[in-house]
């Protein structure tokens, strides 16, 4: 059982200005010409995964029940995952949780009080390298003050500098000298979650024959404004900027259709899911978000 290191990098006092206009919504598609092509869209390919996900996804393929520590889940699939060829649901479960120590440590990228003990990031304790950001990050770069949350076990404690007693309050990231402000300990809960593999598909003209069956739908007799939206989606990502007769009556073609995969949203008139489309005689995955209204 491997215990995450529960480094949650936050940025604080940051404020991201927002120019222009949003979209009103957008249209993918994807030409998915056959099994394979519609197989890769539906579903996540082991290869592609880090080491941790991977790890997971082999053991409960294997049925040995793997575990991970964490506040949340650190992998959550949202489609079958492929493993030599065949095709996988992985899900997981919360079996056990604790209670383990969270230090909050703000770090002020310009103190205008610089007193204090200093010490350079990389004579820190790899405990304490692994709770702030690398000099090289652009974390560090930037002009704003940060805070991270690291969990530190007791034995972790006596190894850290910055933890629970600081030795230091200066830390030097290169040219940088960063003022070190330690919160804590508050107790936070790390669960333990199992993950376990059930078979979908045991190939790819499987899967993509049961999703054509529950999901193809063929887009039919639109007119000439709907047509010219779909045109520019095709092979690329089209971005709606402005409302239009057009626009929402495609959106609700799709509404009325069954989504291969949707975001659950609370907006009965907000539409944003994957799809399987025959258009002019050529399937297409299809992605869209918009509203019917």
């Amino acid at each position: 059982m491997q215990r995450r290191s529960a480094l949650l990098a936050v940025l604080v006092l940051l404020l991201i200005g927002l120019s222009g206009c949003s979209a009103e919504g957008s249209l993918s598609m994807d030409p998915a010409p056959n099994a394979t092509a519609i197989a890769n869209h539906a579903s996540i390919d082991l290869a592609d995964l880090d080491t941790e996900p991977s790890r997971l996804v082999r053991g409960a393929v294997a049925d040995s029940g793997p575990t991970a520590e964490g506040d949340h889940p650190p992998f959550r699939p949202d489609r079958p995952v492929a493993v030599d060829g065949r095709y996988y649901t992985v899900t997981w479960s919360a079996i056990d949780s604790k209670q383990v120590p969270e230090f909050a440590l703000t770090l002020e990228k310009s103190p205008t009080n610089t007193t204090g003990g200093s010490i350079a990031y990389e004579e820190l304790p790899a405990v304490d390298r692994r709770a702030l950001p690398a000099p090289d990050s652009g974390l560090i770069a930037d002009d704003e003050d940060i805070a991270t949350l690291a969990v530190y076990n007791e034995s972790e404690q006596e190894l850290s500098v910055l933890v629970s007693e600081p030795r230091y309050e200066l830390v030097e990231f290169g040219a940088r000298t960063v003022r070190l402000t330690v919160d804590g300990p508050s107790p936070k809960t790390i669960s333990t979650y199992r993950y376990d593999a059930s078979p979908v598909a045991n190939s790819s003209e499987a899967l993509a024959g049961r999703l054509e069956a529950a999901s193809l739908f063929t887009l039919s007799n639109l007119s000439s404004g709907e047509r010219s939206i779909v045109t520019k989606a095709i092979g690329d990502s089209h971005y709606v900027d402005s409302e239009s007769d057009a626009w929402t009556r495609l959106v609700e073609r799709f509404a009325a259709a069954d989504p291969v995969y949707a975001l659950d949203t609370n907006d009965p008139e907000y539409v944003d899911g994957e799809y399987l489309v025959r258009y002019d005689g050529t399937v297409y995955w299809v992605d869209i978000s918009g509203y019917t209204d």
